[in-house]
């Protein structure tokens, strides 16, 4: 005769936990009854303690089935059917946690990329604080618009932290060029600023708005870069202006 292995309080917490504290016979769930777990194959018939042969009965259905059997196998499909949804249920959300860790682990990875490229650029290195303050920057924009725009404020401004700090505002610039489209002068006398002995910035972006408006940027940038002094680039300026504007009167 099997002998009945005594079902330890862990498991019948299991066995309820999976049925909703339901009896799987009548439906009625505590406390409105008592619940016992019952084996679906009885222990006589050689029936274990395993989870899918445990089933949540209240005291009356359990008391009154005796050792017989189940009649058919609808109740233990029922139960492989739960078990499986269930394991997949844990299967995904493993699969999520770890899905999120590995994000983690690329967000730290950009992060650290664009602290090389900085550093790289300025021999300064990022504080654990600026990391933190790259990290939120990162949500908001692109990591190629984000480098970009460090380009721009390392030109821009001789002072490194002045640099690091402007790197966002720039960066929804170069993201939203519609709606900025004067930070390009802004980089370009950026360029003359650092480049040039003397250099009268207010000056000089009034220049680069009036003559934007007859040549491109990019040849700006490369007067900015080749220019020797404040002399010879307030000279070009007011050269394409006087032929500009002589050019706009003929033609009107």
């Amino acid at each position: 005769m099997a002998k009945r292995k005594t079902i330890s309080k862990k498991l019948r917490f299991e066995v309820f936990k999976r049925d909703s504290f339901t009896c799987q016979y009548c439906g009625k769930s505590a406390p409105n009854v008592i619940l016992e777990v019952d084996h679906i194959n009885p222990v006589s018939k050689g029936g274990t303690n395993d989870l899918l042969n445990l089933i949540t009965s209240c005291r009356d259905c359990n008391r009154g089935k005796s050792d017989r059997k189940l009649s058919d196998n609808s109740m233990v499909t029922k139960q492989q059917q739960e078990m499986e949804e269930l394991q997949e249920k844990r299967n995904q959300i493993d699969m999520m946690l770890e899905w999120r860790d590995e994000l983690k682990n690329l967000d730290n990875d950009v992060v650290e990329i664009f602290c090389e490229e900085f550093e790289i650029a300025t021999d300064c290195e990022v504080t654990d604080e600026g990391k933190k303050r790259i990290k939120k920057w990162l949500k908001k924009y692109k990591l190629k618009d984000l480098l970009e725009a460090m380009d721009r404020s390392i030109i821009q401004y001789s002072d490194t932290n002045k640099a690091f700090d402007m790197i966002p505002r720039i960066a929804y610039y170069v993201a939203n060029p519609e709606k900025g489209a004067d930070v390009d002068l802004y980089y370009i006398s950026g360029i003359l600023n650092n480049r040039l002995y003397y250099y009268n910035k207010p000056v000089g972006i009034n220049y680069l708005k009036r003559v934007s408006k007859y040549v491109d940027k990019d040849y700006l940038t490369e007067v900015a870069k080749t220019v020797k002094n404040w002399t010879e680039f307030k000279e070009t300026m007011e050269y394409i202006i006087e032929i500009e504007a002589g050019y706009e009167q003929n033609n009107n």
